[in-house]
């Protein structure tokens, strides 16, 4: 990917070209960010088309959250073992795989053993040893650190030692430490503190618990546990005993629940007659879910050409095949399976084509109002379908499948007159499908989509759209339903470490997304890392600008951006001349304080408005930029400029106005500095609106 330049120094600036020249820095992002958050028919930075806009994973826990956490617990057989463990030693390691409920059972674990008010605080999976041992922790509070500390470098009686440091460490400082691990494959665990295995409570208890807290009779509860399905997992269970608590009679909500399960795509994968047409039809949309009919029969197509009829002269020859009953392509079925299916006597092979795809029971047609106009879009009938989907076809075929589907992607992506073309309506929608349908295939074949997909795109092997393809990715492994969060950070930070610089600017895209709001503190850290490391190309940089620009938009705290900052440039402040890293930091933080989100408001200045109580680090932010020659001219004209948006961001400007002169007043302490600033606002700001909370803001700063 190419890295776009930085800003130029503020004298090479043209006047009235200050904000051109700082979005010609993110450029290169547009295409890579625009589905997602930027404004393709979406207003704005909305986040991940379909899913659940991801939530900070790190840092404090909120009471409600802890509460809702904890409300309904069931605890499993290990609690009482791991209880013991954190009351004696104050650190335990739950060991268990994603899905077994270790979170919550840290959680469960220390409210049980803190004392009074404590907070449980989750940490970095990116926290090591070494880290956890100097670390200063408050007494009387808990930490989480989940799906972290395997460092590979250490041997086993380093490992030893490290733990009993970091078991001291927090015995001392009277507070607790739970670490969740997925299993190792070492032979030899750690003795310095108990590892606890770890698995989900029993269904049964699950479903008892929620019900009687609900105050459902006993007879009803009695009734709903006779009637648990085989395998129902604990999620599933937490969702039915929700809906007999709302009043649905459990044999009702059970049967519900029987249409969204494995079993049921299953029994139809394995129905007598199942035709390879079919499968690779639902093979289609399970990557494409949410795109229009036309797109599905197109891709279809040619899927179909690189898996069915492949598959078709296997059969001819003799070749077993996944399904009991006879399996054709395309070409060869239309005279069979879907005679029975036609209306009226129908004859048109174009008309079979399409009713044949809707007359899958997995799928269905859903109505989606565009203005003044309804799409209709295909999609699973039960949107779990599309999860299990990808499950029972990695049990039935192997890497001839696998390989034909690959050719047909990375065709999608590659050829100019493929289906879904990048910059269109249809080509994003396909890419945000198709990133939600790799991280679904990733809960099953981790190795497939990485080996196959991740790495490749990644490395810039299909383009800069490929690049984007690999970013969705890990941005929809985030998604804490599939609980891959921890490993999408974990392939970010090993891009991020890359000598490649095609993977370094991939892990710097990834991180300015939902990554980056998932775990923020390891954005920051990585971002800076690749800022460091980038001779001063601009990418990570403007990766670092647009991660501000998302965690504002939805009113998360950006401090951790923000503190970078500020305590980059106090390293600089006794630092006389110009330095590459001096400069560096400067550029950085005119970046950030000059960007704009998708609607044209600036980034910055809507954050002073919206929380002026947390306006201190942005204050002093802007102090420095101004007082910094090389990039003064564009701090100052990108300032005066967003000053104009003060109306649409507040209806008290001049109060915001007398808050920025006042607060920038108080931060430039030298007279001739603020003299100066006072002359330059004055210019750039003559004739400009609001005037009045524009003057409010020069009477504050100019006194």
């Amino acid at each position: 990917m190419r890295s776009p330049e930085g800003p130029p120094p503020a004298e090479a600036v043209p006047p009235g070209r200050a904000d051109e020249q700082v979005s010609a820095v993110h450029s290169t992002y547009t295409t890579v960010n625009q589905y997602l958050y930027g404004n393709v028919g979406r207003g704005g930075v909305t986040g991940i088309a379909g899913a659940v806009p991801v939530s900070k994973a790190t840092g404090p826990m909120r009471h409600e959250e802890i509460a809702l956490l904890l409300e309904s617990y069931a605890k499993p057989d290990a609690f009482a073992d791991a209880l013991g463990a954190l009351r004696d030693d104050h650190v335990v390691t739950l060991i268990g795989e994603s899905g077994t409920g270790r979170r919550s059972g840290a959680v469960a674990l220390l409210k049980q053993v803190m004392a009074g008010d404590g907070r449980v605080i989750v940490l970095s999976p990116d926290t090591t040893l070494d880290q956890l041992a100097e670390r200063v922790f408050d007494a009387g509070n808990g930490y989480v650190v989940l799906d972290g500390v395997q460092d590979g470098s250490l041997n086993d009686a380093q490992t030893d030692f490290a733990w009993r440091r970091v078991r001291e460490r927090v015995h001392v400082s009277r507070a607790h430490l739970v670490v969740t691990t997925r299993p190792r494959l070492e032979h030899r665990l750690p003795t310095a503190v108990s590892h606890v295995p770890w698995a989900a409570p029993a269904t049964e208890e699950v479903l008892r618990l929620r019900l009687r807290l609900g105050g459902v009779a006993e007879e009803t509860i009695a009734e709903a546990i006779k009637l648990i399905r085989v395998n129902c997992p604990v999620a599933k269970a937490a969702e039915v005993a929700d809906g007999i608590r709302a009043g649905g009679a459990p044999e009702e909500v059970w049967n519900d629940y029987d249409t969204g399960t494995y079993d049921t795509v299953r029994r139809w994968f394995h129905a007598p007659g199942r035709t390879m047409r079919e499968v690779l039809q639902v093979t289609t949309v399970a990557f494409a879910a949410g795109n229009g009919i036309r797109a599905c029969e197109e891709l279809f197509a040619l899927l179909d050409g690189h898996v069915g009829r492949q598959f078709a002269q296997s059969g001819a020859g003799g070749k077993a095949n996944a399904f009991s009953g006879p399996v054709a392509s395309g070409a060869g079925q239309k005279d069979t399976d879907l005679t029975a299916k036609r209306d009226g006597g129908a004859e048109s092979a174009l008309y079979d084509s399409r009713r044949a795809m809707l007359d899958i029971e997995l799928l269905t047609l859903r109505q989606v109002p565009m203005g003044a106009v309804v799409r209709e879009v295909v999609e699973f009938a039960t949107p779990s379908h599309r999860r299990w989907v990808f499950i029972v076809l990695c049990g039935l075929f192997g890497s001839e499948f696998w390989n034909g589907v690959q050719k047909w992607l990375s065709g999608v992506l590659n050829e100019p007159d493929a289906p879904c073309p990048p910059g269109t309506v249809a080509g994003d929608e396909f890419e945000v499908s198709l990133a939600a349908g790799l991280a679904m295939l990733a809960t099953k074949d981790f190795e497939e989509v990485v080996t196959n997909y991740l790495v490749p795109w990644a490395q810039g092997h299909a383009g800069q759209r490929g690049q984007a393809m690999a970013v969705y990715v890990l941005w929809y492994m985030c998604q804490s339903d599939l609980g891959l969060d921890t490993t999408a950070l974990d392939i970010a930070r090993g891009w991020a470490r890359s000598k490649s610089p095609e993977l370094r600017g991939t892990a710097a895209l990834a991180f300015s997304g939902w990554l980056g709001v998932r775990f923020p503190s390891d954005a920051v850290k990585w971002l800076w890392h690749l800022i460091a490391n980038e001779a001063g190309q601009g990418t990570a940089a403007a990766a670092l600008a647009k991660l501000f620009a998302l965690v504002v938009y939805h009113d998360e705290d950006p401090s951790r951006v923000l503190n970078l900052l500020t305590y980059r440039l106090g390293k600089h402040a006794a630092t006389s001349g110009r330095t590459p890293l001096k400069s560096l930091t400067y550029r950085v933080v005119v970046m950030i304080l000059c960007i704009r989100d998708a609607s044209g408001r600036p980034v910055a200045l809507r954050h002073f408005v919206l929380h002026p109580e947390r306006g201190g680090a942005l204050l002093d932010l802007w102090a420095k930029a101004f007082c910094y020659r090389p990039l003064r001219g564009l701090s100052l004209k990108a300032f005066a400029d967003h000053l104009g948006a003060l109306p649409t961001l507040t209806g008290s400007t001049v109060d915001m106005g007398r808050a920025l002169g006042r607060g920038l007043r108080e931060r430039v302490t030298d007279s001739r500095e603020r003299w100066a600033l006072c002359t330059d606002l004055t210019r750039l700001t003559s004739g400009k609106q609001p005037q009045d909370a524009i003057r409010a803001l020069l009477d504050e700063l100019c006194k």
